[in-house]
């Protein structure tokens, strides 16, 4: 039996079981509450506040004091997928450090790194690996913590890769979303075909159950939307699965996305086919990360034993140092003396002291440090003329809803004799709402093809006729109405002109 364990912003989640094939088998589930301001995104604001909470939990279920998985989402701790050459664990483990010399990781003062695999294709003989890196000190704060708890670390992971790969299963070619909240946290991952894409996090402002929690997450389902069309990905999107929240609050959700896109359709989150919980599925989308962690990783170097291999190389380099020394001291001597005795020194010392003045003239310096200052602002503003550029690349694909879009849907309207009436214009998902009437319904049907046909238009959608007695050109008739929902696509950007453009030969 293994035990992991969760820390979110709010409280602490432990799942005791063990690894069942590709799946995992849950015995018990415990959750206990942190108290506020104890942990902020995964990094420990009061340690005598988590320490107490996690000994009282293990007090309060009379849990085994064995060793346990931690699982944390926090940016102290980053997680990062690559692929690399199917070798030997040590050069692997090489072959990352040098990956990571020039990322984001490199911001890390004194960093360690762990890492495991999640897959391998023996014919490109290649490996699909995880690394996680995270500041010594951040790991050793959690070693203490738990050590003060009377129990030991085994490991500590990356809660929302841990999770990915435990979702993979039952993602398999299928195009899903999963999206996970905690408190106010929303964790995205984004399969196609049974892909995996990308995942994100962001922070959400309304309440679960809400309108305007419904407009948050569509918000996010357009933004992988505007992903799966700019990576050309041949695929539709239509389910989701909510993790997080109870059925009640999915069922609103589901309710109010429906009213806006009627393709999409959001469920609660279900365990992969393989996984069995004793609690019944009705816990899992509440558990998903400390349920994950049950499942068996391939895990070559544990974070915690990269930990302790840092720290020996660093003490065994400071006694390895204090053995040269005196050696060196004796050496140089020696060199010092051979050299007052010979010519040839004497001729090379000339040389040197040639080649030092010119290395510390104050004008040669100068210029130098005048080239470095150079160099260092021709960076910082390239990369700040590729965000710019990137901003306006963002901000001109961004469809305006103008006079223009009025004018064509009227004109659409006024070929087939269909009165229209604007409603509403949402600007974060850039969707119209409109309504069409007309005594004739096939009149109505052939605009809606005109509308479709225009390429101002993403999509164009619309709901069940209704036949109602309203006015028609000032006389009052049976009328058809249908709601229509046009969402407006993104403008293409526009050819750069070319440099040569204006010259004449």
């Amino acid at each position: 039996m293994s035990e992991v364990v969760f820390l979110s912003n709010t409280n602490i989640q432990i799942a005791v079981g063990s690894s069942a094939g590709n799946g995992v088998k849950v015995s018990k589930l415990y959750s206990a509450p942190l108290p506020e301001g104890a942990v902020l995104n995964g990094v420990v604001m009061d340690r005598d506040l988590v320490t107490d909470t996690i000994k009282s939990a293990w007090q309060q279920y009379k849990l085994p004091k064995s060793e346990v998985m931690l699982i944390l989402n926090s940016p102290q701790l980053r997680a990062n997928r690559i692929d690399a050459p199917i070798q030997a664990d040590k050069k692997t483990t090489d072959y990352i450090a040098r990956a990571t010399a020039d990322t984001e990781y490199g911001r890390f003062t004194n960093p360690v790194t762990g890492w495991y695999t999640i897959g391998k294709d023996n014919k490109a003989k290649t490996q699909k690996i995880i690394y996680e890196t995270a500041e010594t000190d951040f790991v050793k704060t959690y070693v203490e913590i738990f050590e003060k708890a009377g129990l030991k670390l085994k490991t500590i992971h990356n809660g929302v890769q841990i999770a990915t790969e435990y979702l993979a299963k039952g993602a398999a070619g299928k195009t899903i979303i999963y999206m996970i909240l905690d408190g106010n946290s929303l964790v995205t991952i984004f399969f196609a075909d049974g892909k995996f894409y990308y995942d994100s996090t962001s922070r959400v402002f309304s309440q679960p159950g809400s309108p305007e929690f419904a407009r948050e997450i569509y918000s996010s389902v357009s933004s992988i939307r505007q992903f799966i069309s700019a990576q050309r990905l041949e695929v539709t999107l239509k389910d989701i699965m909510f993790a997080g929240i109870n059925q009640p609050q999915v069922s609103a959700l589901a309710n109010d996305i429906l009213n806006m896109d009627s393709e999409i359709d959001v469920s609660i989150a279900v365990p992969p086919q393989g996984s069995t919980i004793s609690d019944g599925p009705s816990a899992f989308p509440f558990y998903v990360y400390p349920i994950a962690g049950l499942r068996k990783i391939d895990e070559k170097l544990p974070i915690l034993k990269a930990s302790k291999q840092s720290k020996s190389k660093g003490e065994g380099a400071g006694i390895t140092k204090k053995l040269i020394l005196p050696f060196a001291g004796i050496i140089a001597l020696a060199l010092i003396v051979f050299g007052v005795l010979t010519a040839v020194k004497l001729a090379k010392q000339s040389e040197l002291k040639e080649l030092k003045d010119y290395i510390n003239n104050p004008t040669i310096v100068a210029q130098v440090a005048e080239y470095d200052a150079m160099y260092e602002n021709m960076e910082e503003i390239g990369t700040i003329q590729g965000g710019a550029d990137l901003l306006r690349e963002d901000i001109a694909s961004y469809p305006i809803p103008d006079s223009s879009i009025n004018a064509k849907i009227l004109a659409a309207a006024s070929a087939h004799d269909v009165e229209v009436r604007f409603n509403t214009y949402d600007a974060m998902s850039g969707v119209f709402s409109i309504t069409a009437s007309s005594p004739i319904v096939d009149d109505i049907n052939m605009f809606i093809a005109d509308l479709m046909s225009l390429d101002v238009f993403y999509n164009v959608d619309y709901t069940g006729y209704n036949l109602v007695q309203d006015y028609f050109n000032q006389e009052e008739v049976d009328t058809w109405q249908i709601n229509v929902v046009c969402t407006l696509a993104g403008n293409e950007p526009a050819p750069e002109a070319s440099e040569d453009a204006g010259e004449v030969n």
